[in-house]
């Protein structure tokens, strides 16, 4: 499961997380609604020229200070453009008095468009007019190494776009503070990052927790275990069993093969490539998600660092006994959490992403025992032998080895 997969796992469901860990690669990540609508942030009551007019210094860095953000509707760009307006030069100066009055204090500056145009073109507009403020910024004796840049574009909507007071309330400059904890925190992913991507052979079990919700709003938790072996660039070997399924996944760089041991069925798809390539193809094509899927990846960081909008290093946390840096993150429609061993090997102990789009935020977990790496790794076979005489099948047709048991429906086709 990724960031990408559990944050656009609810889309076909009716929407959900992303990952992309939309990351989430992308990004994973996605509890699964069983005929539950899809809720979208509920409209303010409030036009955006009424919220500018409500703009107050204080109230913006008590805000910063204790949630971490702020939207701005005050500030003025040429229509299409990135020219700052003049009238906007008393935000700016705020902005840069506060930061001034909190030398610890970093921004992320996420520009955020309406959906007229293009989403594309939108997406380039909104981070370069993040640029110009933060270059405004910096000409006011802001250091620029306190100030990042974002542009989400039309991605991210606090209304409807179907109404000129909605597509107002849509174009904001979000701020979002960034503390000492966050570097930490990011530090500490990095390097697991860069442990795990330095890894040419890795194995190890896991047990998995996805819960879904129903229709009448009861939260169930699909548990499975399982095992994976890596060998970089091009090889993967996973197996996951559960209440439901019992299934087995080989890649040797050419062809991915699924096997269904309960009705010893198998399915192969030609997938040409690294893992990398296989897991974006499993995500967006096939809808069959490798476990920690965004841990496999050749950059982690990279994968699951885009949407994150806080970090925060929360101090030590034992897992199986495994003394580990627990670490929590904020993306725009997930949380998710990792606690990560200490010492020489800091690998992932356990992963955790919860959904904030649904009201009883489901989650997906797993958490990793047995950890090997290098010699420590048993010689695995990735191709595919068939020694059962599995009958072969179309990856449709092999619906056992899907995230879900067969007898659950999602969103209207239940």
């Amino acid at each position: 499961m990724t960031l990408a997969k559990f944050n656009t796992w609810l889309v076909p469901i009716r929407r959900l997380v992303a990952a992309r860990l939309r990351p989430l690669a992308g990004v994973l990540a996605a509890a699964l609604l069983l005929g539950v609508p899809f809720g979208s942030a509920p409209a303010s009551a409030q036009t955006a020229e009424e919220l500018a007019a409500q703009y107050g210094r204080a109230a913006m860095e008590q805000a910063l200070q204790t949630k971490q953000r702020y939207n701005l509707y005050g500030i003025h760009f040429d229509v299409d453009k990135t020219a700052i307006q003049p009238d906007t030069s008393v935000l700016l100066d705020d902005i840069a008095t506060a930061l001034k009055d909190f030398p610890d204090w970093r921004l992320r500056i996420v520009g955020h468009t309406d959906a007229t145009g293009d989403a594309g073109h939108n997406q380039t507009l909104s981070l370069e007019r993040a640029d110009a403020i933060k270059a405004a910024l910096v000409a006011r004796g802001i250091d620029a190494s306190r100030l990042e840049t974002a542009g989400a574009g039309e991605s991210q909507p606090v209304a409807s776009n179907d109404t000129a007071q909605g597509q107002a309330l849509n174009r904001r400059v979000e701020l979002v503070r960034l503390g000492a904890e966050a570097e930490n925190a990011k530090r500490l992913l990095k390097a697991m990052s860069d442990y795990l991507a330095a890894q040419q052979d890795i194995a190890f079990d896991y047990d998995a927790t996805l819960e879904v919700i129903t229709k009448e709003d009861q939260k169930l938790a699909l548990a499975s275990s399982g095992s994976v072996t890596l060998h970089r660039p091009d090889k993967v070997q996973a197996t996951r069993s559960g209440g439901f399924a019992d299934v087995a996944m080989l890649f040797d760089g050419e062809t991915l093969s699924l096997l269904g041991k309960n009705q010893n069925r198998y399915a192969q798809i030609a997938v040409p490539g690294t893992v990398d390539q296989l897991i974006d193809a499993l995500r967006v094509q096939y809808d069959r998600p490798l476990p920690a899927a965004d841990l496999l990846l050749s950059n982690p960081y990279q994968a699951l660092m885009p949407d994150v909008t806080d970090a925060k290093d929360l101090g030590s946390g034992v897992i199986g006994g495994v003394e580990c840096d627990y670490l929590a993150f904020r993306a725009h429609q997930v949380d998710w959490q990792i606690w990560i061993a200490h010492g020489e090997q800091p690998y992932p102990c356990r992963y955790v992403i919860t959904s904030r789009d649904l009201p009883s935020q489901p989650q997906y977990s797993i958490q990793i025992r047995n950890w090997r790496t290098g010699a420590e790794v048993a010689p695995a076979h990735f191709a595919f032998t068939n020694p059962t005489q599995a009958q072969k099948v179309e990856l449709n047709d092999l619906r056992e080895a899907a995230e879900l048991p067969v007898h659950f429906m999602t969103g209207d086709t239940q």
